[in-house]
């Protein structure tokens, strides 16, 4: 590990988390299951966002699948079939990057989204998906 670099979430990265958290119940999203990595520092996001958007620890999810090393090929098809209409997905760059990616255009290689740290972004489902916001931790009071 490189030197000043954590497993855990920092003190700021917290507060990040802490902000977007708010930021999510003032705009009333009902998240039903949070699926996310096995790695320390999403387990730890996850776990904020859960206690702070009342998730039930039974909606909350680990998926090896969404870990930095894993195939993200395997998660897309998961989510189409899991019948969750709002579903918050914890997980690292470039895997968040290459799963916007398949929802909107159906290819891992046509990056169209880059996520800030602790940034949640969400997508829309209809007759193909759709990016609807990003919130980005750093533009919220």
């Amino acid at each position: 590990m490189e030197a000043g670099k954590s497993m855990h979430l920092t003190q700021e990265g917290r507060e990040e988390v802490l902000r977007v958290a708010k930021e999510l119940l003032r705009r009333k999203l009902n998240i039903q299951q949070i699926w996310y990595s096995p790695k320390t520092r999403a387990v730890q996001t996850a776990e904020i966002y859960a206690k702070a958007l009342g998730i039930t620890p039974g909606n909350l999810i680990e998926n090896k699948y969404l870990s930095i090393d894993a195939d993200i090929d395997v998660v897309y098809p998961e989510i189409l079939e899991s019948g969750i209409e709002n579903l918050m997905i914890v997980s690292h760059e470039p895997n968040l990057e290459e799963l916007s990616s398949l929802l909107v255009s159906g290819s891992d290689h046509l990056p169209q989204f880059i996520f800030p740290t602790a940034g949640v972004a969400a997508f829309e489902q209809g007759p193909n998906w759709r990016w609807a916001w990003l919130l980005e931790p750093s533009k919220l009071a």
